[in-house]
């Protein structure tokens, strides 16, 4: 069956045979089949899932043709994505935030640790897994991702596909300077949207809001919401979202381990935020 369409691909319901697990398969329109670049990106999406081996990321089972139609196969998942709960939420409570932050960096540390950077956060790709009575926050959609370590030039779907209102501003001033603090700054975005019901810098025009990104800093939790905020949330948030990369934590575990400081737990129940 098929699950869902975008404009690149779409997402179909199977059953792996031998193992009877429910998985989907990721393949192309066939729009974009006559696209190179499209393709390619494609085939480096399942490279860089085969990478990663995280209880944070959808689990890879393989990747092959049918034809000249490249297929990628991974664990279907149950729930929602966190975009789909905050049209409806709009907001989320500090302590309902703090444990999709930390699971969605533990998918950015083990992403990192394979030399995968993601580059395309938003809460569309942030899944809401249930299973039983608990969630579990999983990263998905790889499919503009790239290897750490890889100089090889952008091609023309890589410079014009991504979440513009999620991306740190040198991901399109020079995307040769893009590494794992452009996804950091990424999920900073995606905290402050899912705190206070709106973004950093909530411009329609994508040049303004662009250029707003690199000439100003985000505002406050408080300032949006006229709302008091922990202090340490307001810190780790402007963190985040610092311009310069320099100012930003240096690695998901260090976010990571900014999460675990005492401001920002409760001490009678130990719970994030």
């Amino acid at each position: 069956e098929r699950l869902g369409r975008g404009g690149m691909a779409e997402v179909w319901g199977a059953v792996e045979e031998g193992t009877g697990a429910a998985v989907v398969v990721k393949t192309p329109r066939s729009s974009a089949l006559a696209r190179p670049d499209l393709l390619k990106m494609f085939e480096r999406e399942a490279a860089l899932m085969s990478r990663i081996q995280s209880e944070y990321v959808p689990r890879f089972h393989g990747y092959f043709k049918e034809g000249n139609r490249p297929c990628i196969v991974c664990e279907r998942l149950v729930g929602e994505t966190l975009g789909e709960r905050l049209k409806r939420a709009r907001v989320l409570t500090l302590a309902d935030c703090g444990p999709i932050v930390e699971q969605v960096l533990g998918a950015l540390g083990d992403a990192h640790a394979a030399s995968v950077l993601h580059r395309d956060l938003s809460p569309d790709n942030v899944f809401l897994c249930r299973t039983g009575n608990a969630e579990i926050a999983k990263l998905i959609d790889f499919g503009i991702g790239k290897p750490l370590d890889d100089a090889e030039p952008l091609t023309p779907a890589d410079a014009t596909i991504g979440s513009l209102p999620y991306m740190a501003p040198e991901q399109w001033l020079d995307p040769r300077l893009v590494d794992a603090r452009a996804d950091l700054y990424a999920l900073g975005t995606i905290v402050f949207r899912s705190l206070t019901g709106t973004l950093p810098f909530p411009e329609k025009n994508a040049v303004r809001m662009l250029a707003l990104k690199r000439d100003y800093d985000a505002p406050t939790l408080s300032e949006v919401t006229r709302a008091p905020f922990p202090g340490a949330v307001s810190a780790f948030v402007a963190k985040a979202l610092a311009r310069s990369r320099d100012e930003r934590f240096p690695s998901a575990q260090a976010m990571l381990e900014e999460t675990s400081h005492s401001a920002f737990r409760r001490e009678e129940g130990g719970m994030a935020w």
